[in-house]
């Protein structure tokens, strides 16, 4: 199936998680993850199976001054 992350169209299997697709991307210290606009949880990111077309965002927080 195919989804949108973090802009671009992406193939994924089908019935995965945020947390199996997460699995297979290296990741920053800090970061949230946004799924069809709302914001998921860490807990909740193995209880939340993507579909096809859903959008999910992955962003890191940077420090400045």
């Amino acid at each position: 199936m195919h989804i949108i992350l973090n802009g671009k169209k992406e193939q994924v299997n089908d019935n995965i998680t945020i947390e199996g697709l997460l699995g297979n991307m290296e990741l920053p210290r800090y970061f949230v993850v946004e799924h069809n606009k709302n914001i998921i949880y860490k807990e909740n990111y193995a209880l939340t199976t993507l579909n096809e077309g859903d959008e999910v965002e992955v962003a890191s927080f940077c420090g400045g001054g």
